[in-house]
């Protein structure tokens, strides 16, 4: 009797921890709305460096947007990630993190190098 128990006891556990939620993501603390221009730079592979202006609209904690990347040759790209608090997560085309600090984003970007990035919110 013992053991039934044990294993129904077992079971109910199993079955809770299969139907728990996971909390849902922190909602955005910022709004990177808006044109933003800064620089990007990389050491990795050829290097370089050039600037770089970002067009985003969010939607609540949804990003959307492009990228001008300025360097050897103009590039154009769109951009999509999610706002969690603070942080921008990039997650096409390429991923990075970029940490909003009021009109300020730094982080960085893996394309086929990683790049470091800085931007600043436009009026």
């Amino acid at each position: 009797m013992r053991v039934v128990i044990g294993w129904l006891i077992v079971g109910v556990m199993i079955a809770a921890t299969a139907c728990a939620s996971t909390p849902p993501p922190a909602p955005p603390g910022v709004d990177v709305s808006g044109t933003w221009v800064g620089v990007w730079w990389a050491f990795e592979g050829e290097g370089g460096a050039g600037e770089l202006r970002g067009i985003f609209r969010q939607d609540g904690t949804n990003l959307y947007g492009n990228f001008e990347i300025k360097g050897r040759t103009i590039n154009r790209t769109f951009v999509s990630g999610v706002v969690t608090g603070n942080e921008v997560h990039l997650g096409a085309p390429a991923q990075g993190v970029l940490v909003v600090n009021g009109d300020e984003m730094t982080g960085s970007v893996q394309g086929i190098v990683e790049a470091k990035v800085t931007l600043r919110r436009q009026p």
